[in-house]
């Protein structure tokens, strides 16, 4: 195994060198408070966080090369906020991780420090506003969310939380509420600087294999550059017992795809314009959500050169159910379901070179498998079972996604976590790929790993 550079190295031992001066003998700025007292005045900018590790080991070994750990981390949360109720206030959360061992980077033991929000906002009963790195998560319905235009999510970082996976970028928002405060409307006008970039776990079947230079990951983009910058507004309607909102989103699809330019086989996100909406209200115990947005990606209509390597015109929908049974369970039940407005098979794309024929329509077939588009329609659904007791030290929840196209695939999350003391968590877990080896969940059959987290809040 290797460590990074020599800056990287002074950066990871000083951090994790200091780290215990502010945990175990807190100053006056961040004098910690006890439960039972009232906050000191004094300390304007208090500190809170948490310490956890996280290791995760393979289930399937396809290979005598496959190791048993798919990731051994330890990572410092730490996030600096002011006082909630003042109206000008600055938030911060900073994460460093220590990876022993890592799906990126599995021979290489490295640092990586990721400054998840960094802004300064500004509210009173009518108005907020935010400047600065914001993670800014759209959408009412459970884990698949269609109209969350501005994050994405590194799925190559393992861990039990997929919101620690989430990323944002700089942005500029503000939200209204007409007469002062009291309408049931607000209006939300958002401009990013760049598109957030997902990180997908790619597997070896997806690679396409032609004999081109291939690069597996997009390049990061530079920020307020008219080829990156994205915009959107929401207006939303809320009442006790009901709710719902209307976006519209110019900007890139936070998923890449690959693309062939003659001699290179490349990643890359597709700008797109997006109109959504969503939905929720109760009926006695239950609570209805519906979520649905319209994606237009470029060259996903029949006219454009790459119809059939990229992914069209889709219109994803998601509608579920959630209520509570006897005193300590939920469940959850959502449908899925994408239709593409145009559709054309990979298989039927024809370059006016033949000879480069069979290199597109491979890119084209790794684009379907990877972002789900093998089919015109695709059916899907959710399931969450969960035992969450109001005082209790013992939590479980199990989780099921699957889907059912030309084949079927699905991913199951069984987990059970346990508080031995305040503050402390310890949560085991597995995340299992199965069904047909050609769809895209099922492809990440190799990525099933069952796992630990034990973290500490402070």
């Amino acid at each position: 195994m290797q460590l990074g550079g020599a800056a990287e190295r002074k950066r990871l031992l000083f951090f994790w060198a200091i780290l215990p001066v502010f945990l175990l003998f807190p100053f006056t700025p961040f004098q910690a408070v006890a439960a039972d007292q009232a906050p000191v005045e004094s300390a304007p900018f208090p500190l809170t966080g948490r310490l956890y590790t996280d290791q995760y080991m393979h289930v399937y070994y396809p290979d005598a090369n496959t190791e048993t750990f798919a990731q051994s981390s330890f990572t410092a949360w730490l996030e600096l906020s002011t006082h909630e109720k003042e109206s000008l206030n600055i938030h911060g959360i900073a994460t460093e991780t220590l990876f022993l061992k890592s799906l990126e980077y599995p021979e290489t033991v490295r640092g990586q420090f990721n400054l998840r929000e960094e802004y300064l906002s500004y509210a009173n009963d009518w108005l907020e506003v935010k400047a600065g790195q914001q993670i800014i998560p759209w959408g009412k319905s459970d884990g698949i969310n269609p109209t969350d235009y501005w994050t994405a999510k590194d799925y190559t970082v393992l861990n039990p939380d997929d919101e620690v996976k989430r990323t944002g970028a700089p942005a500029f928002s503000v939200s209204f509420t007409p007469d002062n405060g009291a309408s049931p409307l607000t209006f939300t006008a958002i401009v990013q600087s760049s598109y957030a970039q997902a990180k997908l776990l790619i597997p070896d079947s997806a690679v396409p294999s032609v004999p081109v230079p291939f690069k597996k990951y997009p390049d990061s983009v530079s920020l307020f550059s008219g080829d990156t910058m994205e915009y959107g507004g929401k207006v939303a309607y809320l009442q006790p017992k009901f709710d719902f909102s209307l976006s519209v989103f110019r900007g890139y699809a936070a998923m890449p795809h690959y693309e062939f330019d003659g001699s290179k086989i490349f990643a890359t996100n597709a700008a797109e314009l997006a109109i959504g909406g969503d939905l929720s209200f109760t009926l006695d115990s239950y609570i209805i959500r519906f979520e649905s947005a319209l994606h237009m990606p470029d060259d996903g209509t029949q006219t454009d050169p790459y119809f059939g390597l990229v992914e069209p015109y889709h219109w994803d929908s998601v509608l579920g159910v959630e209520r509570p049974v006897f005193t300590d369970f939920r469940i959850q039940i959502q449908g899925l379901y994408r239709y593409h407005l145009y559709y054309l098979s990979p298989d039927q794309f024809e370059s006016p070179n033949p000879m480069t024929t069979p290199i597109y329509q491979a890119v084209g077939r790794a684009n379907a498998l990877i972002l789900n588009y093998q089919d015109q329609s695709i059916f899907g659904g959710t399931f969450r079972f969960a035992y969450q007791p109001e005082n209790g030290d013992w939590t479980a929840d199990l989780v099921f996604v699957g889907y059912v196209g030309s084949g079927s695939d699905f991913v199951t999350r069984p987990q059970v976590s346990y508080k031995p003391a305040e503050g402390f968590k310890l949560t085991a877990g597995a995340e299992i790929y199965g069904g047909d080896p050609n769809r895209p969940l099922s492809s990440n059959k190799n990525f099933s790993t069952v796992y630990f987290e034990g973290k500490w809040v402070f």
